[in-house]
């Protein structure tokens, strides 16, 4: 194609204007031009040559300065004009992408990924769900995607419950987004606003693809045939965006694909509830209820002072009072009494409780119970783990802030048994052994010092204890 001498490089031509056109043609026709040279629009052999043309003619025409110098130098030339590439015509308006479930354009598709899970027995299959959706469908896919896994994935063995979790947090937030995907479906959608002329949704469908651009990640290594498609989108996208030279902070379409959407509260809510109900059917499950471990043998609260053998006249071991574990458990909450169990006064300082038996009385092992690091009083019992049945050996009140030594004791097992007089809470140590030897140096015999529970670090084990073991 000739052009006549006003212009000699070709630049009113690439540009398709005349070299009489005002000044206020040049932006509109550059913008105009850009789209379709763009060598990744157009797939003519020579695009690539017209849009450097094209660059370059937009960069003197739209100054005044070198447009006039440029007009002058076509007045002046006497040389042959070169031929300059035919400029394609402007192509037709392209098919736009509608969404796969309602089949409407939309001015922001997405392509989704979610979820399905079915289970048989030992076998569990994932099945993805794609498509391109605008955002109302979508929400709508990714409640039947998870209406189907709740009935149908979280029953098979072994990766049911897995897979079918996995699922479910997937669709509540939306779904996945291939990045480079819809970096190029945006880019396309917003080339078809574009030719009906709707610049400003052109505007914000490229600035969302340009963000799906950068999700891509980087690797270290050599660039991958992805990563290079995705700097070849980005650049053409950037392209386009100054092509059309619109302020995107004043024509930003308002996104309608946030992490929060208007059934996210349907997904959270089906989880919540099913959680809830695995919680109270384990709560109210028998063997969920604490129940404290028994002591080593059988107990009875009565001291061995009561009956020699610590049995009855019959030859049974006298009765405990399992049945008070029942009746405890249908008291008021717990009052600390104001007298001691046999209607004494408590006492003031660490001592032994008045009118209870001290029994094992026979030997000279010694056992500290340290009190000072608590806040509260504890009635104790030493329990001597003798016979058949489990009997205290000797009662006694100790202070906050308080320890007291038990003296005298016999050689033997015991454990320590005692309740904080503050909140009501049984507490059992673990059992130790007391022993007692003659030498030709005379007796040798334990010395124990026990630091009660909420001592950080102390020196015995301790465990619940039950009403009708104390």
């Amino acid at each position: 194609m000739e052009y006549d001498k006003s212009d000699p490089k070709g630049y009113y031509a690439v540009m398709g204007l005349a070299s009489s056109s005002g000044d206020e043609h040049i932006k509109a026709a550059y913008r105009r031009r850009a789209m379709h040279l763009h060598p990744d629009r157009n797939p003519q052999s020579d695009t690539t040559q017209q849009f450097q043309l094209l660059n370059e003619a937009y960069a003197v025409l739209s100054n005044p300065a070198s447009r006039a110098d440029y007009d002058q130098l076509g007045t002046q030339s006497e040389t042959e004009i070169p031929e300059v590439p035919e400029v394609p015509e402007v192509p037709e308006v392209p098919e736009p992408i509608v969404c796969s479930r309602c089949g409407k354009v939309s001015a922001q598709p997405r392509i989704v990924v979610f979820r399905s899970v079915k289970s048989f027995l030992v076998v569990t299959v994932r099945k993805p769900i794609a498509g391109v959706f605008c955002s109302g469908c979508a929400q709508k896919q990714s409640l039947k995607s998870s209406a189907t896994t709740w009935l149908l994935g979280w029953w098979g063995f072994p990766w049911g419950p897995v897979y079918t979790i996995q699922a479910l947090v997937t669709n509540m937030f939306g779904g996945s987004h291939p990045p480079l995907d819809n970096a190029k479906m945006l880019g396309y959608q917003a080339f078809y606003f574009y030719s009906i002329g709707r610049p400003d949704l052109a505007q914000s469908l490229a600035e969302s693809a340009m963000k799906y651009c950068k999700k891509i990640p980087e690797t270290f290594a050599r660039k991958g045939a992805e990563e290079i498609e995705r700097d070849s989108l980005f650049r053409n996208l950037e392209t386009f965006r100054a092509a059309l030279g619109i302020d995107s902070s004043a024509n930003r379409l308002k996104s309608s694909w946030g992490l929060v959407h208007s059934r996210f509260f349907i997904h959270l809510g089906a989880i919540v509830a099913v959680i809830a109900v695995v919680a109270i059917t384990i709560i109210n499950s028998p063997r969920s209820h604490y129940a404290a471990p028994r002591g080593p043998m059988p107990y009875s609260n009565q001291s061995s002072a009561l009956s020699s053998n610590g049995f009855s006249g019959a030859g049974k071991p006298v009765a405990t009072n399992a049945n008070t574990q029942k009746a405890t458990s249908k008291k008021a909450p717990y009052v600390r009494q104001k007298t001691t169990p046999n209607g004494r006064p408590w006492p003031v300082t660490a001592s032994y409780l008045a009118g209870e038996p001290q029994t094992h009385a026979a030997g000279h092992s010694e056992v500290t119970i340290d009190n000072g690091q608590n806040n509260s009083d504890v009635q104790l019992k030493l329990v001597a783990l003798e016979g058949t049945v489990a009997r205290p050996a000797r009662q006694i009140f100790i202070p906050a802030h308080s320890q007291f030594t038990i003296k005298n004791l016999t050689a033997g097992n015991y454990d320590v048994r005692y309740r904080d007089l503050a909140s009501g809470v049984l507490s059992r140590s673990e059992s130790m052994r007391l022993t007692e030897t003659t030498t030709y140096k005379g007796t040798q015999y334990s010395v124990i010092t026990l630091t009660l529970y909420k001592v950080v670090n102390g020196n015995t084990a301790t465990f619940g204890l039950s009403e009708d073991e104390f």
